[in-house]
């Protein structure tokens, strides 16, 4: 079989260019990418739920597995809607409808990684939202400011280049924090969690605790947690580094050859 084919879901407030340091060095290393759009974030009007998110990651991810593997990367806000997304896309469950690939591995960076019936603020509500996510009820988007950005997101970025960044930073959906998750798959496919230590403190505390919980809530298969100095976006600050890590996570699991 084919070398299996990345899947990268960029989280709230991103589009796909924020791969754009990583797909070249996956690609120079003969893996194919693939960074579709997810329509909760930038979207006009704002998507009233995560629904069209789903949709766009199961339709992606089925495509490829008709022929080969596929590692799905899930960054931050995406580890929800991928998390739920790939039901019956696992290894086994697409060898047993007759297709030759499947999803052979789960990568978290500093994701949600959460279990069925999650929901990250009621409906409604800003609850569970830190300070840096504006809300506005009336439009129904949650935005983060420039100036708020590099501390949420690019705590190890050069100034330069995070006045770059922030040019391709878009409102988010509020209705997708309001949604709820139907499937876990990290308790069916092989999963490495990557957990950045530059992180803000709030953030890395509640990682490991989204980690810990999702061990001791019942059946799982996160084989690898991964802890880096970096901050919340080490594809951007460290692309070589994250690059070297997802293959190594890809060679380490069997059914990926």
């Amino acid at each position: 079989m084919a070398s299996p084919a990345f899947v990268l879901l960029h989280g709230a407030w991103h589009s796909p260019r924020c791969w754009s340091r990583l797909v070249p060095e996956l690609e120079k290393a003969g893996y194919t990418t693939v960074a579709p759009s997810l329509p909760s974030s930038g979207s006009t009007p704002p998507t009233r739920d995560w629904a069209g998110d789903v949709e766009v990651i199961r339709r992606t991810v089925s495509q490829l597995v008709m022929e080969r593997g596929v590692v799905v990367v899930m960054h931050s806000f995406s580890g929800m809607t991928g998390g739920t997304a790939l039901e019956g896309l696992d290894k086994q469950s697409c060898l047993a409808k007759g297709l030759r690939g499947g999803v052979v591995r789960l990568i978290y960076v500093v994701a949600f990684l959460v279990p069925e019936g999650f929901q990250h603020s009621p409906h409604g509500t800003r609850d569970q939202m830190v300070p840096e996510m504006k809300t506005d009820l009336e439009r129904g988007t949650v935005t983060v400011l420039p100036e708020d950005a590099k501390d949420m997101f690019y705590q190890d970025v050069d100034d330069e280049t995070v006045v770059e960044l922030v040019k391709d930073l878009r409102p988010q959906s509020i209705g997708a924090f309001w949604s709820t998750t139907e499937h876990a798959a990290w308790r069916v496919i092989p999963t490495t969690y990557i957990l950045t230590l530059k992180d803000k403190p709030s953030t890395v505390a509640a990682t490991r605790y989204l980690i810990d919980t999702a061990k001791a809530s019942g059946p799982h298969k996160i084989d690898s947690v991964i802890e880096v100095d970096t901050g919340h976006s080490p594809f951007i600050s460290q692309p070589e580094w994250t690059t070297e890590t997802f293959l190594e996570e890809v060679n380490r699991t069997p059914v990926a050859a």
